[in-house]
């Protein structure tokens, strides 16, 4: 049905295809499914599709540019890789980050942060140009981009982290980290579970994937 619905759409040859959320009433599977086979029919058929979702996997996978609407301003227009992994301010970056409060800027203030919650641990990120030096910033680092386990790798942004908590999200096991006087959730490379909950873990932040901001002020997020 939702084929036949989509294919009589595109009937009438529109320039412009209008598409409000039409896969929010599925199941899972059926949605994953339906997605790809949605992008290969807009594709054959050579329109501009503007798709609206509250869905970040499915923004990722459908679009070849996505835009992030927050009260009813465009606050970032870009490729799928560029909005996900190069965000252009804190609140494109909590739309799909966790993120981790961290203290003032020391040191090359383009490149390094002092966690200000920690004991005095340097975290080490990218910072947007016209930062200042000791202006507090908020370090975003996406769950994935997270290794544990890090025996034998550099030394900048490698921390010891304590296993707070452990569940499986989205088919694969999730760990809560009690790491630099905060909490932080990282992902299993695979499905089965490494670490025990209450053991020591080292654990490594790429700096290239650490981006800071301005410390967001009241409702920022919201």
């Amino acid at each position: 049905m939702q084929r036949s619905l989509w294919h009589g759409s595109l009937v009438y040859q529109p320039q412009l295809l209008l598409l409000d959320e039409p896969l929010s009433n599925l199941d899972a599977q059926l949605r994953c499914r339906l997605r790809d086979d949605l992008r290969g029919i807009i594709k054959q058929a050579g329109v501009t599709a503007v798709y609206v979702t509250h869905d970040q996997a499915e923004a990722v996978v459908l679009g070849d540019r996505i835009g992030v609407i927050a009260r009813g301003k465009l606050v970032a227009d870009g490729t799928p890789d560029a909005i996900y992994n190069r965000p252009a301010d804190l609140f494109v970056a909590s739309f799909h980050w966790r993120l981790e409060p961290a203290g003032g800027p020391r040191g090359d203030p383009q490149r390094r942060v002092r966690q200000g919650r920690g004991r005095g641990h340097e975290l080490t990120a990218l910072l947007p140009a016209g930062r200042k030096a000791g202006e507090a910033v908020k370090v975003a680092v996406r769950t994935e981009n997270v290794r544990l386990g890090v025996n034998g790798a550099a030394a900048t942004n490698r921390f010891t982290a304590r296993i707070a908590g452990q569940r499986y999200q989205a088919r694969r096991p999730s760990y809560e980290l009690a790491v630099l006087g905060t909490r932080l959730e990282a992902f299993e490379l695979g499905t089965s579970v490494r670490y025990a909950v209450g053991i020591d873990v080292e654990s490594s932040w790429p700096p290239a994937l650490c981006w800071a901001y301005p410390a967001a002020r009241g409702k920022d997020l919201d």
